[in-house]
C-alpha cells in the first residue's frame, strides 16, 4: 500500500489512545492509515518531524468564523490552519436569522471542520463591532422567536450543539425585559432536547446559583474570568456547587478572550486541582493575532503548559473533549487509525515568552508551542522548509 503522506521521527501525543510514543503516522486519502497492517511503507510525501510533537489536529471550541456575516468574526482558514486548527466551533455569532447564511457561506465552504452554537438573539452577533457603529444584542426573551429558533435547530443537528446566551450585566443593565434571559434559554434549550453554552462573565447571577442550572455538557464558558461573580468564594475556594458541577458532567471552558481571563482566578482553582475541560481562544478580529492576551490557540495552549497544566491534559482539552463535545469521537481530535486526517505537527520551544490577563497581569514563561506543520482532511495546508 503507498501512502499519501507518512510522518516519521515524531513524538506521537494522542490522549484518545492514551498514547505518548515515538512513532510514525500514515495518511492514505484523508484518513489515518494503521501502519502495522502496511509492510514497508511508501509515501508520496515523507515529513520528517523529528524533535516535534504530533498531535491530533487542534480544535478551538470557542470562537467566532461567522466572517463576512459578523464584524467581529475571523476566517477561520487563515487564521485557524497556519497554527494546527483543523476544528472550530462557533460561539453562537449567528441567530437564526442569518444561521443559513452562516452554513452556505461559511461552515459548507471551510477546509476547517466548524460546528456552532445557535444564538438565541434573532441575527446573533451581528450589531457587535465596537465604536460607534455596534451595539450590543438585545437578549430580551419577549423577542425570542421559538419557532424559528426550534425550526433551525431542528433542521440542522448535524452541526448545531446547542443555544448560546451571552448572560453579562452590560447587556441587559437598565432594560426591562419580560424575564431572565438565562432562565427562558435553559427552558429552550431542554424543550429542544439540545446543549447549551452561557458566556458568565459579570453575570447577572452568582455562579454557585447560575451553575445549578447547568446538565452534563452544557458549557461553562470563561470559567477563569474575575469580573463580578466568579467561580472562587471570598476566601478564595472554589464554591462546592461549582466543584459538584463538574462531577455530574458540567464542562467548563476557559474561552480566553481579552476580558475573560484572570491569573488569580485560574492560578487559585488550579491549585485546588481544577483545570479546565477546554481551552479555546474566544477569536475575535480584535484579539486574534494581535495581542498577548489570546493570539493563538497554541499560544493559550503554551499559557496553561507554563501554569503547570501537563502537556496530556492540555492537548486533551484541544482534541479529545472537544471532539467528544462535536459528536466526532473517533474521527476527530485523534490520530487512531480510520480518523479524519488531521494533524498538527508542532515543537516545545525552549524561549521566553510573555503572557498577560485582562488586568495587565503578566506571566513570563520559557517554554513554548510552535506550530510547523498542518495536516486537514488529509491535505498539507499548512508546512514550513524546516522545524
Amino acid at each position: 500500500m503507498k501512502l499519501d503522506i507518512l510522518i516519521k521521527n515524531g513524538r506521537v501525543v494522542d490522549p484518545e489512545r492514551a498514547i505518548f510514543l515515538d512513532q510514525s503516522v500514515g495518511v492514505a486519502g484523508n484518513r489515518i492509515v494503521d501502519l502495522q497492517s502496511v509492510d514497508n511503507p511508501e509515501a508520496e510525501t515523507v515529513i520528517d518531524a523529528a524533535g516535534c510533537l504530533v498531535l491530533p489536529g487542534l480544535i478551538d471550541f470557542h470562537a467566532h468564523v461567522f466572517h463576512g456575516g459578523t464584524a467581529i468574526s475571523v476566517n477561520p482558514d487563515v487564521i485557524g490552519l497556519p497554527n494546527g486548527v483543523t476544528g472550530v466551533v462557533d460561539a453562537g455569532s449567528s441567530g437564526w436569522v442569518n444561521y443559513g447564511l452562516f452554513r452556505n457561506s461559511v461552515i459548507n465552504t471551510a477546509q476547517t471542520r466548524i460546528k456552532s452554537y445557535l444564538n438565541v438573539v434573532n441575527v446573533g452577533l451581528s450589531t457587535l463591532g465596537g465604536g460607534p457603529t455596534g451595539y450590543l444584542e438585545n437578549t430580551n426573551p419577549a423577542n425570542f422567536n421559538v419557532e424559528k429558533i426550534a425550526r433551525t435547530v431542528n433542521e440542522h443537528r448535524d452541526n448545531i450543539l446547542g443555544l448560546k446566551l451571552r448572560y453579562s450585566q452590560d447587556i441587559a443593565r437598565g432594560r426591562h425585559f419580560s424575564g431572565d434571559p438565562f432562565f427562558a434559554t435553559v427552558e429552550l434549550a431542554r424543550q429542544l432536547n439540545t446543549g447549551l453554552c452561557v458566556h458568565v462573565t459579570d453575570s447577572r447571577l452568582p455562579a454557585d446559583e447560575l451553575i445549578t442550572h447547568f446538565q452534563a455538557d452544557d458549557i461553562f464558558a470563561h470559567c477563569f474570568h474575575g469580573t463580578g461573580h466568579a467561580i472562587l468564594q471570598a476566601n478564595g475556594e472554589l464554591f462546592p456547587d461549582i466543584k459538584a458541577a463538574r462531577d455530574r458532567g458540567v464542562i467548563f471552558d476557559c474561552s480566553n478572550g481579552v476580558a475573560h481571563f484572570d491569573f488569580a482566578v485560574a492560578r487559585k482553582a488550579m491549585e485546588q486541582g481544577f483545570n479546565p475541560d477546554i481551552i479555546s481562544t474566544d477569536l475575535t478580529l480584535r484579539n486574534s493575532l494581535r495581542t498577548d492576551k489570546v493570539f493563538s490557540l497554541p499560544f493559550i495552549m503554551s499559557k496553561y503548559l507554563n501554569m503547570g497544566m501537563s502537556l496530556f491534559d492540555v492537548v486533551r482539552a484541544v482534541t479529545t473533549t472537544p471532539a467528544r463535545l462535536m459528536k466526532m469521537q473517533g474521527e476527530a481530535g485523534t490520530l487512531a487509525s480510520g480518523a479524519f486526517a488531521d494533524i498538527a505537527i508542532v515543537k516545545l520551544r525552549q524561549e521566553k515568552v510573555v503572557f498577560e490577563d485582562t488586568r495587565g497581569e503578566r506571566l513570563t514563561g520559557d517554554h513554548y508551542l510552535d506550530n510547523c506543520a498542518t495536516i486537514s482532511n488529509g491535505q498539507i495546508v499548512y508546512r514550513r522548509q524546516r522545524f
